[in-house]
């Protein structure tokens, strides 16, 4: 088991704040992944900053001219720290248990 520590910058989007933030969060396990070598089992958010906080406000009307309404979207870019447990699989000794049938019984298992 191997404990690393990377920092990331992920940006999420969304109709309202906290869809906003969960879509930055919701992506926290595969970026610490990726830059993760073995089987990544634990991710652990040490520390968050939020970088960039931005709402996107439109005016949009029906038909271009009837009911008018005012529209917004949200973007959250976040700075995580996270400490990440991981398992190197290669270093992981398998055994070999190798099974020999008759030939009925590879006959019975076959579907």
């Amino acid at each position: 088991m191997k404990h690393t520590r990377h920092l990331l910058r992920l940006t999420g989007t969304g109709p309202t704040r906290d869809k906003a933030f969960a879509d930055a969060m919701a992506r926290v396990r595969q970026a610490a992944g990726e830059r993760t070598t073995g089987v990544c089992f634990r991710v652990e958010p040490v520390d968050l900053e939020v970088v960039e906080a931005v709402e996107h406000r439109w005016r949009e009307r029906f038909l271009g001219l009837l009911f008018a309404r005012t529209r917004s979207r949200f973007s959250l870019t976040l700075r995580i720290e996270v400490r990440v447990a991981a398992l190197d699989l290669d270093a992981v000794d398998f055994t070999v248990r190798e099974e020999r049938l008759t030939p009925l019984q590879h006959a019975l298992r076959m579907r």
